[in-house]
């Protein structure tokens, strides 16, 4: 009996289906690489920006607590172009992993990028410095207490204080002088007016000096301290306040080259500004504070030893910046020390007396008294000479003034400069040279301290090899990144191969950003 073996076959229709099922298998495969090759899109692009970041400048976050991109790459010449390459150098390891590595390797979510654009970039002295502002107050914020944040308002409200009382010491000096010299000129006329009229009756005047009496006693005469200070205001102030003149500072800048005296390179994105307000001012003043050395600070490195000095006056050279700080410190401590003194009945007694003696007795009305304010106003610039000479050798002078601390006396007024000679006297509880800088900045011009900033790291860090071509505004703090990519087919080559159909390269376009 024979056997039967059925022969191997399939029908047209079946194998129609089975094209059609292998079609739609191929496509959906090809649909899940694809949207697996644009995540992978999104990753590469993401990472290769984080890549480029890492390569922030250490230096920097070394000396100065925030993380900038140098652009330039240690050249000193910027261009964008530098980090997009820079990006596709490390992006390129995430888009073909067998880069770097010997034998084939398999892709299944192969993909090619086509281009890519940097659309938009933050620089670090953009908006005067506001990427630079941001970084440092928040770096500070993370650092600080909300205690200590809470004491630096305090004490910002006390400068506000001090401002006011400085404000009146000026205006009420000014109107002074004036007042003072019109009661002169009255003065004066009124004795010419006299003289004249002695005159005129010159023969009356003859006929009673024959008649016998007791001679008029004329009074001594009363030296005047408004006249010595008036000479002492003429001399340098630096020699005046300075134990040792000869030691200052001889560094200097040009002006011209820094961030805040050039024409810079400029970003093109929005600035995130999360850090504003009183907190954020007095956290930048803080900041500076601990990253900037001053007059009185022992390590003293870098381009100018007065830095503080500078962000405060924004001078060329160290002792012009000292000389800045020190008009005032005057002002302000005139300010409190004029307070006092009007405060104190028996100083206002004193100056009232001596005001009569200088004045004498037949003076104009009113002479008197405008003399006594001068008198006053100028004790208290005295005391304010002491004050400052105390604080830039290291000393303590008490931000209000009672009779302990209270030091020069209206008999020592005229020898002032003799005093100042001496070391002075420090205040126990009083404030240091660098607590008045920090009330200068309460009261400065705050918009101008994050570029005299970054006009300082820039000329310190060109003082070190590694980074003598450091710019400022090549520092990056933000950027934004448009890639094009080519997605090239791989299961729809199937389809294509059957349906003639399927087999196009897609494209993707991907977008990312990145800030410190």
């Amino acid at each position: 009996m024979g056997c039967y073996r059925p022969k191997g076959a399939i029908t047209v229709f079946l194998s129609l289906v089975s094209v059609l099922f292998l079609s739609l298998i191929c496509t959906l495969a090809e649909s899940a690489r694809t949207q697996g090759a644009r995540v992978k899109a999104e990753a590469v692009l993401n990472m290769g920006l984080f890549s480029v970041f890492g390569e922030y400048e250490k230096k920097l976050l070394k000396q100065y607590d925030v993380l900038f991109l140098d652009g330039a790459y240690g050249s000193g010449a910027y261009h964008t172009d530098k980090v997009r390459l820079r990006m596709e150098d490390f992006m390129s390891y995430n888009i073909n992993p067998g880069k770097g590595f010997s034998g084939s390797t398999f892709d299944p979510l192969k993909l090619q990028l086509e281009e890519s654009d940097i659309k938009g970039i933050v620089l670090a002295t953009d908006e005067k410095g506001e990427p630079f502002y941001q970084q440092a107050v928040t770096f500070m914020k993370d650092n600080l207490g909300t205690e200590i944040l809470n004491k630096l308002k305090t004490d910002s409200d006390k400068a506000k204080e001090q401002e006011e009382a400085q404000k009146l010491y000026e205006k009420s000096d000014e109107n002074n002088v004036k007042h003072l010299e019109d009661l002169k000129k009255q003065e004066e006329e009124r004795i010419e007016q006299e003289k004249q009229e002695a005159e005129n009756n010159s023969s009356d005047a003859q006929t009673d000096a024959e008649m016998p009496g007791t001679p008029e006693e004329v009074p001594a005469p009363v030296e005047n301290p408004l006249e010595i200070i008036k000479k002492v205001k003429e001399m340098g102030i630096l020699a005046l306040v300075l134990k040792d003149p000869d030691s200052l500072s001889q560094k200097a800048v040009d002006l011209s080259s820094v961030p805040s005296g050039r024409s810079l390179e400029k970003g093109n994105l929005p600035i995130i500004k999360e850090q504003r307000g009183l907190s954020g001012d007095v956290l930048f003043q803080e900041y500076l504070l601990e990253h900037f050395s001053y007059m009185t600070d022992q390590k003293k490195e870098g381009a100018l030893d007065y830095q503080l000095e500078y962000i405060l006056c924004g001078k060329g050279s160290d002792q012009e910046n000292l000389k800045g700080i020190v008009n005032r410190l005057l002002l302000l401590r005139e300010g409190s020390n004029f307070l006092y003194a009007l405060s104190n009945q028996e100083m206002q007694a004193q100056a009232g007396a001596l005001a009569a003696a200088i004045v004498g007795v037949f003076a104009v009305p009113g002479l008197v008294t405008v003399t006594k304010m001068a008198l006053l106003l100028a004790w208290a610039y005295g005391e304010s000479l002491l004050d400052v000479r105390t604080l830039l050798s290291g000393g303590k002078v008490a931000l209000e003034k009672t009779a302990d601390t209270w030091k020069l006396s209206l008999e020592n007024l005229g020898r002032i400069t003799e005093l100042l000679q001496e070391d002075g006297n420090s205040d126990q509880k009083g404030l240091t040279y660098p607590e008045y800088l920090r009330m200068l900045l309460f009261t400065g011009k705050k918009a101008q301290y994050p570029m005299r900033g970054l006009d300082l790291i820039e000329a310190n860090l060109r003082m070190e090899d590694s980074t003598k071509n450091f710019r400022a505004d090549a520092c990056i703090d933000q950027i934004k990144v448009n890639t094009r990519w080519t997605i090239p087919p791989l299961f729809m080559k199937v389809s294509g191969a059957f349906m003639g159909v399927g087999g196009e390269t897609g494209k993707y376009e991907a977008e990312g950003s990145f800030s410190y």
